[in-house]
């Protein structure tokens, strides 16, 4: 490859989420339909922290024990991880049929009470030029207006191929 092209390289960030798993899957496809030889893509979950939730779902919270709340608090990564591999097989299925081979890292954070600040920062902590997310539940989500007015240097790009 030449010592040009990997200069140019450009590292693509795809926001994958639980709740839009249409829109993340066209933005994981969009963003191999985009990238060329010597591109990088990050698929990142960040699984929203719900810490009332944990707790409503217990009879007496006090009688937990630590091994308990240790449990509770990986369910959101757990479900990340699992929502990764139906993205990874809608990727390399897209990879196929276009006939391209991309690099591609599947990552889960640790759970956040703030996602659209932390799509932002990953974007930043991996050098991300540009960002690729679905639009949120039937097109109507808070994360993608948020990043599109808060990003900076970033190209955001909202994919909707998937909506009517």
């Amino acid at each position: 490859m030449l010592p040009s092209r990997i200069a140019l390289s450009t590292k693509i960030l795809v926001g994958v989420s639980i709740k839009d798993i249409q829109g993340a899957t066209a933005a994981v496809r969009k963003a191999i339909h985009l990238a060329q030889p010597g591109d990088k893509i990050v698929a990142l979950n960040i699984p929203k922290l719900v810490p009332e939730m944990m707790l409503s779902s217990m009879n007496d919270p006090g009688d937990a024990t630590e091994e308990t709340f240790a449990a509770l608090a990986n369910l959101p990564s757990r479900a990340g991880t699992n929502m990764q591999a139906h993205i990874k097989e809608a990727a390399e299925a897209e990879m196929q049929k276009l006939q391209k081979q991309i690099s591609i890292d599947y990552k889960v954070t640790q759970p956040s009470g703030d996602v659209k600040s932390g799509i932002l920062a990953a974007c930043k902590a991996e050098g991300a030029s540009m960002l690729l997310i679905g639009p949120g539940v039937g097109g109507n989500g808070s994360i993608p207006p948020f990043c599109v007015s808060h990003a900076k240097g970033i190209t955001v790009c909202i994919v909707r191929d998937h909506l009517e």
